[in-house]
């Protein structure tokens, strides 16, 4: 279902407000009221779109730093940045999801808050190793996690939406010029 309903969005809807459970249903080859015995109603489904999607990108964030532990945090935080940018290219129709309405408005999806709280927590890390050994200014941690994330999702997403058109293999360094300015205030 999760894959159906990814389909659909990448497909024919390209909206993930339009999505319906009738359709999803209609691509695995099921009956509709089939998948009531799965999800509750559309919101749990793309719940469940969006929790794995988290896992995906916390993989991929963990992974970018794994080889870097001895590398300077500021390092660390643009291998974060990358792996953050190229997931929401090659996944943009789960990254529409993850990032678009809040799918947890009624706390029906603890499993989902506590996705989106470990992927700040990698950043909160990354940023209190920087502060404790010196690399970088002392700053609110919130507010410096908080400005990185927006810096990197409003880079991913204005590429994703190309409204700035970056050819795919300048991707990267692209988004690494964009993050200068930040590092730049943020070292010590």
């Amino acid at each position: 279902m999760i894959d159906a309903a990814l389909a659909v969005i990448e497909s024919e809807v390209g909206n993930p407000e339009q999505i319906t459970l009738r359709e999803v249903s209609r691509r695995v080859g099921v009956n509709h009221h089939a998948v009531y015995r799965h999800f509750e109603d559309l919101t749990a489904l793309l719940a469940a779109v969006a929790e794995e999607g988290y896992r995906t990108l916390q993989t991929e964030m963990e992974l970018a730093v794994s080889s870097l532990r001895r590398a300077t945090a500021e390092r660390r935080l643009r291998a974060i940045a990358s792996a953050y940018l190229v997931f929401a290219i090659d996944h943009a129709s789960q990254y529409r999801i993850m990032f678009g309405r809040r799918l947890n408005e009624d706390g029906r999806f603890p499993v989902l808050e506590e996705l989106v709280g470990r992927a700040y927590a990698l950043l909160d890390a990354e940023v209190r190793v920087g502060q404790e050994s010196g690399e970088f200014a002392k700053a609110p941690v919130l507010e410096t996690v908080f400005g990185f994330w927006s810096l990197a999702h409003g880079f991913a997403s204005l590429t994703r939406a190309r409204r700035i058109k970056v050819k795919r293999a300048l991707l990267e360094s692209w988004a690494q010029q964009v993050l200068a300015p930040f590092f730049k205030g943020l070292r010590r």
